[in-house]
């Protein structure tokens, strides 16, 4: 994934640098977005290879989002790492039943921080 484009959806700015950062120290281009009709836009436009979701995103309704996504052809098999707290992962898992979408607690992505780009190895049955 290297030399690929991440869209990331997270609002919390602390968290959003430390993925920024590491993504692009990671030979990565990030776009950001943080509404659904921009997220879908850029996920048109940039062709990501990957989309990090926080599900606790206050403007938007994540299962709707994703729903609008998989409607777009160019978008169906486009690989979603959500992540939301520990203890409300198997509840985003039963909502969110798609096999290239991914739940995870945030603080896997955080122990995992110098290789997100690894995390997409998640996607591959």
């Amino acid at each position: 994934m290297t030399n690929s484009t991440v869209l990331v959806a997270i609002t919390d700015l602390f968290f959003l640098s430390k993925i920024q950062t590491a993504l692009e120290h990671q030979g990565c281009a990030v776009r950001v977005a943080t509404q659904s009709m921009q997220i879908i836009k850029v996920a048109i436009d940039q062709k990501p290879s990957l989309l990090i979701l926080d599900l606790g995103l206050s403007t938007e309704d994540p299962v709707l989002l994703l729903q609008e996504l998989r409607r777009i052809p160019d978008l169906h098999n486009l690989p979603v790492l959500c992540y939301t707290n520990h203890t409300q992962v198997s509840s985003w898992e039963e909502k969110l039943k798609d096999k290239m979408t991914k739940v995870v607690p945030n603080s896997y992505i955080s122990s995992n921080i110098n290789n997100i780009v690894g995390l997409k190895n998640l996607f591959i049955p």
